[in-house]
């Protein structure tokens, strides 16, 4: 009877935990609008496979004591820290088209993957054969690794990789409360060839709330992390409004305008 009784415990324990559990796979994707909370959610979600991947490495070096595999390491291309002590590798490049190796079981997070395989960019060579064999081995060369990354929006993806995605979650109304947790609503978006199709066997599996910890001693990443890049832009004189009436209609210049931000790191 006891024995019963803890089954029934367990099995209601996880059917109440489960919509908040966030599955995952060789390749992740989020998408979301701004300030839907993809960046915090998916770079937590680096950093736990990471440590997820250490402790396979750990407990492998054990058993094959004489065949030992390096510690797995983080790489990023936003500056993103593990622990107080611990900052990720920069991500490169010639990392994505295949001109520097990875090492094994790594870890790869990709802030808005989409302004580096960008749809309207397809036909460019490094994205259509380097980066889509990069993603399409991406676990057999690094023997076990995960790549995580985030979009505003999956649309934006080139086609060949947007179809190595399973899955992707869709992030929407993140709330922070008591400044220590918060919840965001997930949605997961099956891709399937050209088809993109909104999960919908039940309303659970289709809309999930996601509850997190909101790093507190630790700031792993900064929210503004771009913001450098607006410092170039020269500020303009302001023109206040002096009436309720307008007759001109804001129009995008017919002449080619350079953005007047810059590319150039700070270090």
């Amino acid at each position: 009877m006891t024995i019963f009784i803890i089954i029934i415990c367990i099995a209601v324990a996880f059917y109440i935990i489960k919509p908040y559990v966030m599955h995952y796979d060789t390749v992740l994707s989020y998408t979301g609008g701004l300030g839907s909370g993809k960046s915090l959610i998916s770079t937590q979600m680096a950093v736990r496979l990471l440590r997820k991947n250490r402790w396979k490495v750990f407990f492998h070096n054990l058993r094959h004591p004489k065949h030992k595999i390096a510690k797995p390491v983080l790489y990023s291309s936003i500056p993103l820290r593990i622990s107080k002590k611990e900052w990720v590798y920069k991500l490169t490049p010639e990392h994505l088209t295949l001109q520097a190796k990875l090492p094994e079981k790594c870890v790869i997070f990709i802030d808005e993957i989409d302004s580096y395989a960008s749809q309207f960019d397809f036909k460019l060579p490094n994205i259509i054969t380097n980066f889509d064999e990069f993603c399409r081995f991406y676990r057999h060369y690094t023997k076990g690794g995960y790549l995580v990354c985030n979009t505003q929006a999956t649309d934006n993806l080139v086609l060949q990789i947007r179809r190595r995605m399973n899955t992707v979650y869709n992030l929407m109304h993140f709330k922070k409360w008591f400044f220590v947790f918060y919840t965001v609503k997930v949605r997961n978006i099956s891709i399937s060839e050209e088809i993109k199709t909104i999960e919908t066997e039940d309303v659970e599996d289709n809309m999930s709330t996601l509850i997190g910890v909101l790093p507190i001693f630790c700031k792993r990443y900064d929210t503004y992390c771009y913001s450098g890049r607006y410092e170039t832009v020269p500020e303009a004189e302001n023109i206040c409004y002096n009436r309720l009436k307008t007759n001109k209609v804001i129009k995008c210049p017919r002449d080619t305008v350079k953005p007047l931000t810059t590319s150039d790191d700070v270090q």
